[in-house]
């Protein structure tokens, strides 16, 4: 049996893309934490590539943007090539059957807010403990 589920925040907007048949698919990738620390005390993340056709690629072209947290149900599909020095290369993609949204568009906005807000930097006080540099000549090393 090869069913993966997973859930994580998309790293960028899905890109649509066509194949040799002109089908339509969607391929977006998910960053999903791991549980457990990391020794330096961050948070583990895996970055999971995902490619959906049919009705799930639309799905996704119209309804996910970047940040958006998602639970996705899919088929882990292996593959490799070779670059042209000679390396070959192995990926690992989710092939997905389901996408369903984690967050409520209430949630989605509560936290696009507090990133927001953290972003912008608190505005100075009028009692400021900035100091004054005098004009002229001084005692600094550079003019």
């Amino acid at each position: 049996m090869n069913k993966w589920l997973g859930s994580g925040r998309l790293t960028d907007n899905p890109v649509l893309k066509y194949d040799s048949d002109r089908a339509v698919f969607a391929t977006f990738t998910i960053m999903c934490v791991r549980d457990g620390k990391i020794p330096d005390g961050g948070q583990a993340v895996d970055f999971i590539d995902c490619k959906c056709t049919g009705h799930n690629a639309e799905f996704a072209k119209n309804f996910l943007r970047k940040d958006k947290k998602v639970e996705i149900v899919g088929r882990l599909e292996s593959g490799h090539y070779t670059e042209p020095g000679g390396r070959k290369i192995y990926t690992k993609t989710v092939r997905v059957y389901e996408i369903n949204f984690a967050e409520t568009k209430a949630e989605e906005e509560a936290r696009r807010q507090t990133r927001e807000n953290e972003q912008v930097p608190p505005p100075a006080p009028e009692n400021s403990s900035f100091m004054d540099i005098p004009e002229g000549d001084g005692e600094f090393p550079f003019r």
